[in-house]
Parts: structure tokens; sequence; C-alpha cells
């Protein structure tokens, strides 16, 4: 996606191209405008403000729009080059950057097609984009080794069993998915799977999310959630869109091949939550897993001491030790000093990461019983890192940039006023709604029909 100045005059890019393969779209939280939306990335976080809550709308469905387009690899042929006037021009090449079509910007800049280097494009045949591979850098290459080494499952798409691109993953599933599988995981929202690419952007895994990944992977997870499942029922590689969709759909958003509790060696739990917090104790992020799947409350508390299981989580991870112990307040037991582990040697907690990606809060109180040096220092991170407050942040929980209008944050990021998406007769959302108001209220004629609206 490519953002525009002057627009309306003569368009200038601004600001680094975001990756819309990496990259979410929702209404902003917690914004001091109106109308204002965020395109959200491992790395930033960019508010942008519409004009009216419709055109707001319009532009996040356009946005959710390119960024299936750009998994997919779909809507990236280039149609003729338009010949309507400059202005009209610049309208459609701002939409269409969003919604995943060709640009006339790009004909215009590069008129020769034989003497200008063209830009590169997925093409699409049919449900089967073709992919050209890109060498991997270090980091992708041994990060996705080491993925595939903890589970001979993960060299194959946890849903068609493809070999071909399978480098994206489910981090809140823990399981591994090829390109095509991972749009449909997109589709589902990120309530029900977040899609990260294991090549993409590897620096955006914190050594948590990693843990995670190497504890499930694709044969655990399939334990789960297919343990009802016919394997003649389950999607080829060869599968096409639709039953890619059925299937994933079913299950995990329907959770139809889930075993229900009360069968098996787990009979004795009377609710997913009781075997959450039980399974949470014993250090068993399988069972955890499957918890989860019975849709078991990540904010569950355990009775005895009204401990939250992100606490319990990180306390059955990694006792604290006598000489780390600290009080419920904490403070610090003794006279002895005891170095706290650097971001990068403390223990990784896969299980309070897994809740925590599955819609736990971070506890508030704290625990009521001492938590070792890594434990504290992985709250003090979360803590710091939905705060906004630390550098040390870790790229899957971005603070929202409040910038005002045109003003760029420290990290490059602005409140930007957006141009108008115009319907097929050339209105905006917005004229359409002040016009509808005008023959309502029939007002003053000669106001005008778009207006940016302030704080």
């Amino acid at each position: 996606m490519l953002e525009y100045t002057d627009w309306k005059t003569k368009p200038a890019l601004h600001g680094d191209p975001i990756d819309l393969r990496m990259a979410s779209v929702r209404e902003a939280r917690n914004a001091e405008r109106r109308f204002c939306f965020e395109v959200i990335t491992p790395t930033f976080t960019r508010v942008y403000q519409g004009t009216s809550e419709d055109d707001m709308k319009s532009w996040i469905s356009a946005v959710n729009s390119a960024i299936q387009s750009a998994v997919e690899g779909k809507g990236m042929t280039d149609p003729p080059l338009s010949t309507d006037s400059s202005h009209s021009s610049t309208r459609r090449d701002l939409v269409s950057v969003l919604t995943g079509k060709s640009s006339s910007l790009s004909g215009h800049r590069h008129q020769s097609s034989t003497t200008a280097k063209s830009v590169s494009r997925h093409a699409t045949v049919g449900d089967k984009p073709s992919y050209r591979p890109e060498p991997l850098t270090d980091n992708a290459s041994k990060l996705l080794q080491q993925i595939r080494d903890a589970d001979e499952g993960n060299k194959y798409c946890a849903d068609c069993g493809s070999d071909q691109k399978a480098d994206w993953v489910s981090i809140n599933l823990g399981i591994v998915i090829c390109i095509e599988c991972s749009g449909i995981h997109r589709s589902l929202g990120t309530h029900i799977s977040k899609v990260r690419s294991l090549t993409l952007d590897p620096n955006a895994f914190t050594p948590d999310v990693v843990e995670v990944l190497m504890s499930i992977g694709n044969r655990v997870s399939n334990m789960v959630w297919e343990a009802k499942l016919d394997q003649n029922l389950k999607p080829s590689s060869l599968a096409n869109r639709e039953q890619r969709l059925k299937f994933i759909s079913s299950k995990y958003s329907d959770r139809i091949y889930v075993q229900p509790l009360g069968s098996g060696t787990l009979s004795h739990y009377h609710t997913p939550d009781e075997m959450l917090l039980a399974s949470v104790k014993k250090n068993d992020i399988q069972n955890v897993n499957y918890a989860l799947a019975l849709k078991a409350n990540t904010n569950a508390h355990d009775r005895s001491r009204s401990t939250h299981a992100v606490h319990l989580a990180l306390a059955a991870a990694d006792p604290a030790s006598p000489a780390s112990a600290v009080s419920a307040s904490g403070s610090p037991k003794g006279s002895g000093s005891n170095t706290p582990p650097t971001t990068s040697s403390r223990k990784p907690f896969a299980i309070a990461e897994l809740l925590l990606i599955n819609g736990a809060e971070l506890p508030t109180q704290p625990a009521p019983f001492p938590l070792s040096t890594s434990a504290r220092l992985y709250l003090e991170q979360k803590a710091a890192a939905r705060a906004g407050t630390s550098a040390s942040q870790t790229p899957l929980q971005v603070p929202v940039s409040r910038e005002p209008v045109g003003r760029a944050s420290a990290e490059g990021d602005a409140l930007t006023a957006l141009p108008d998406i115009r319907a097929g007769n050339g209105s905006t959302p917005s004229e359409r709604a002040r016009e509808r108001e005008k023959l309502l209220k029939r007002g003053n004629s000669g106001s005008r029909l778009v207006k940016s609206h302030g704080p």
C-alpha cells in the first residue's frame, strides 16, 4: 500500500510502502479524532482519518480487500491506461493501490514497457496463484528450519497438506500453513487465527511466540482440531478456495471436529475452564490447547487463591527459587541482590504467551505467590509493550499512534486525512450522506459537501 501527499495536484510518495501481506485494518481504538481507522503491521501502526463514518468504513473495506488480494496474489493484472483527466486519474490511482488493482500512476512513470522495468506481480490462473520464490535471509532460513525441525508435520500445511509455500503460521493456533490456506485464515478474523509469515519478517517473532510454535505444531494441533474428522473429508493441496473455506471454517470457527469434554482420559474434568487451569498448573501445553479449542476462558482464575491463569502459567514454567523469590508486593526477599536476566536470555513462556495471544488480559494485580525473575521480566515487558513506554516492546503489540493530522510521530507514522473513495456515479460516501441530510433538513444548499472533521 502506498501513501501520497499533495494527491490533488502532484502526487508524491510519502513514507515507506506498507506490505499488506503482513497487515490488518480496523477502526481506531481510543482515537482522539472521529472517523479514524488504523493499518497495523508487525512493526508499526498508522492511523488515518476519513471524512465521515461511511467514508471510514469504505476505506476499511477497501484495505481489507487489498489485504486479501495481496495474500492470495489475486487482482494483480494491469488494465489499459486511463485517458481521463489527471485529477480523476489520480483519485483512481489511490483507490487502486488499496484494492490491489493496477495503478495508472505506474503507467505514467513507466511509459515504455520495453525500456522500463515492470513491477513484479503474482499472476493468478484459476484458483492457483503462481509463485516467484525469493531467496531467504539468514534469519528467515534459520527460523523456518527451526520450526520444521520441531515437528515433521510442520513441513506441510496443517489444513491441506501442501508442501508448497508452507511457510506461514497461525501464532495463536500454533500451526504452519501454506499461503493459500493463510488467506482463508485471515478471512476468519484475528479472534480465530492470527496469521504471520515465517519468511517475510522473521524478526517479528519473539522467543515466546517461537516457543509456542515449537511446542504445539501441526501434529499436536490436529490431534485436537481434527479428533473427530474423517480424513477423507480433508481437502488436498489441489483444493480450490471454496473447498478450503468450507473446511477451515468448520474446523476452527465451528469447531465441529473437536472431541467434546467428558470422553476419554479427560472425562474427570467438568468444564473447559477446569481443564485449562489444571493443565496450566501441569505446564501441559497440549491440553491447554485442547481446553482453548473447547472455548475455555483465558482469564480463568484458580479458586483457591483467585490466581489468574497467566500467573499460574509463569509459576509452572519457571518456579521461583528462594534467591529470586519476591513478595506479592514485588519487593525482593532478603538483602541479597539478584541480577535479572536480559530480554534475550530470559526463559520463554509458551503457555503464558498462548493465553495472551488468545485473548487473555495481562494481570493487573500482583501474583499471590513469588515469581521468578524471568517471569517478572516477562510481565514487565508485556506491560511496557501494551503501554507503549518501552523500546523493547514486542512487534505483535504496537501502541496506537495519536499524532495530530499531518504531523509525523516519533516512529514516522502520522494521522493522515485520506482522499475520498468515489462510487460509480462519482460521489463519495460523505457526499451522499450530506445530500440526504440536506434533503431531510432542507438546509443551506451552499454548504460544502466534503468536510474534514477536527477533534
